[in-house]
């Protein structure tokens, strides 16, 4: 059996490809191929991306799903879907990413499926999803599936997943191996590049662009993530940028956290450079013990070509087709997942 996940991040696409196969009698995964992807080359020419995929004959791919739906085949979706997916309508220039893809992928008639987000599980108590859309997009979904995949008893799992990324960050909670709550991206505290959860008062008096407010907005000059935290002295206003990301991550960690809850995985493309600043903030904050991991860590500290959301992805395909993770995905109750994104909003 083949499968795929693709995550489609801020910055670069993730494509991992899922081998699992029979030997002594037992079964076993690996992965066989993965790639990462520049966002821009993408949308130039999603041809290559797709052609990819295709020479790979898979049996089943997990495609990026945004905002999610509930498990449906990609063959099944229509303009509806890809709006909810998306929250972008066709004729909107901002639109040319995961709804075209999308789009794209479904002529070629692949065997794939999108996925929910946080929001429509049903381990999520429905009191939780009152006026709000973004608990965690479908690629966070994900990458709780690859950090609950290195657990040897998935079952009693709890904790946070902190998915720092170059443009949003966002938390989700585990408990028993289940998800039960999160912070989406546009609600969560302010990313590298974006900011997440703005005052109203300053949507109303000033325009408020998407990729704005984050730590390059306080920096006014674009730069690496490597950059800013390896030779934070040569910039100005790095302090003021740094404090103010750091707190940020703090707050919403703990707002998500209870005395059951002392593991944190960390996740997405800014997480290497702040995993020790976590740990000390949160252990300062809390008067209590974490443990703190970066689930995509490499050991040779080189730049990894995979991310946690394609992995879980992938596991995900194969658990959907009957595969080895069959067993944590059904746990996970992803099948039953229901509902729309504009369920609970009283506004």
């Amino acid at each position: 059996m083949l499968t795929i996940g693709i995550d489609a991040g801020t910055s670069k696409w993730a494509v991992s490809v899922l081998g699992e196969y029979r030997e002594k009698g037992k079964t076993k995964t690996e992965f066989k191929f993965e790639t990462t992807i520049l966002t821009k080359e993408v949308k130039k020419d999603m041809g290559a991306l797709l052609n990819l995929i295709q020479d790979f004959n898979p049996d089943c791919i997990v495609f990026p799903s945004g905002y999610g739906l509930p498990l449906k085949k990609i063959s099944e979706l229509d303009d509806n879907d890809l709006f909810k997916i998306s929250l972008k309508k066709e004729s909107e220039k901002e639109s040319l990413g995961i709804r075209k893809f999308l789009s794209e992928a479904k002529k070629r008639k692949f065997n794939g499926y999108v996925i929910p987000s946080v929001k429509q599980l049903p381990t999520v108590e429905n009191f939780k999803k009152i006026n709000v859309i973004d608990l965690g997009t479908s690629d966070k979904l994900c990458s709780v599936i690859y950090a609950l995949s290195l657990s040897k008893n998935f079952k009693t799992e709890n904790f946070i997943l902190a998915e720092i990324g170059y443009g949003f960050n966002a938390f989700i909670k585990i408990y028993g191996g289940k998800i039960c709550d999160g912070i989406g991206g546009t609600i969560a505290s302010s990313g590298f590049l974006a900011h997440g959860k703005t005052d109203k008062e300053i949507i109303n008096n000033r325009k408020v662009e998407k990729f704005s407010g984050g730590v390059l907005s306080i920096l006014k000059k674009k730069i690496s993530p490597q950059e800013f935290f390896k030779n934070y002295k040569n910039f100005k206003n790095r302090e003021l940028a740094h404090l103010y990301f750091m707190d940020g991550l703090i707050k919403d960690i703990s707002a998500l956290s209870d005395p059951k809850i002392s593991k944190i995985y960390l996740c997405g493309k800014i997480s290497a450079f702040v995993e020790g600043e976590i740990k000390e903030g949160l252990e300062r904050k809390s008067g209590r013990i974490f443990e703190v991991e970066n689930i995509e860590k490499n050991e040779s500290n080189a730049c990894i070509h995979w991310s946690s959301a394609g992995r879980g992805g992938a596991i995900l395909a194969n658990g959907i087709c009957g595969g080895k993770f069959k067993n944590l995905t059904d746990w996970m109750e992803i099948k039953d997942a229901r509902g729309d994104i504009f369920d609970y909003i009283f506004m």
